[in-house]
């Protein structure tokens, strides 16, 4: 998958519909369900929040990216399970007879649709995959008045090693990002002082 990805001249649109391809030779119904509940464990709510939440994913045949919310009439559950189905480890999602899988393939923080934002916080736990800034997140930054990104620090990046997959390496990320975590938490109090001075 992350060969395809990173073809050079790729457009996005076949890439997403090459790793598509990939998603659907992968998984089946029982998998599907186990991936729906241990999402709906994890997030421990069935409705979708009051407050504004987009969640993205990915049309496994066509690659064409969408953007959920609450009034996409697609349950929470399903929304959270296809966004974060990635291709390969899990099978993809669902939602009203389409099979949709992880929303990080229409961009890979989603930055964009935060435009109109005043303070943007980004957590990018890929951003040592991808060295530099990505254009969608200065492009956020034009109009957003504090941008704060937090990707894994070094130590972090090293306890991810390069197999994500690779499960023994799953203890030592979370433990280096708990460390790691302290620090970004100074960073966002500062961060948020002169949004907290604006009301």
């Amino acid at each position: 998958m992350f060969a395809v990805l990173g073809e050079p001249g790729l457009e996005p649109e076949e890439a997403r519909r090459r790793v598509g391809r990939i998603a659907l030779a992968h998984g089946d119904v029982e998998a599907e369900r186990a991936l729906i509940a241990s999402r709906r464990a994890l997030i421990g709510a069935d409705a979708w929040p009051a407050r504004r939440l987009l969640i993205t994913a990915v049309h496994a045949g066509s690659g064409e990216p969408v953007v959920w919310d609450r009034t996409s009439g697609v349950p929470l559950v399903h929304a959270v399970a296809a966004s974060s189905s990635f291709p390969g480890a899990e099978p993809p999602v669902t939602v009203s007879g389409r099979r949709y899988m992880d929303g990080a393939l229409r961009s890979g923080a989603n930055v964009d649709l935060a435009v109109g934002a005043r303070m943007l916080i980004v957590v990018d736990p890929m951003a040592h995959r991808s060295p530099g800034e990505p254009p969608e997140h200065r492009t956020a930054a034009g109009g957003a008045r504090t941008v704060v990104t937090i990707g894994p620090d070094p130590d972090a990046a090293r306890a991810f090693g390069t197999d994500l997959g690779e499960r023994t390496k799953w203890i030592p990320a979370y433990r280096a990002g708990l460390a790691q975590a302290a620090a970004e938490a100074d960073r966002l109090r500062t961060a948020w002082r002169p949004a907290a001075a604006e009301r």
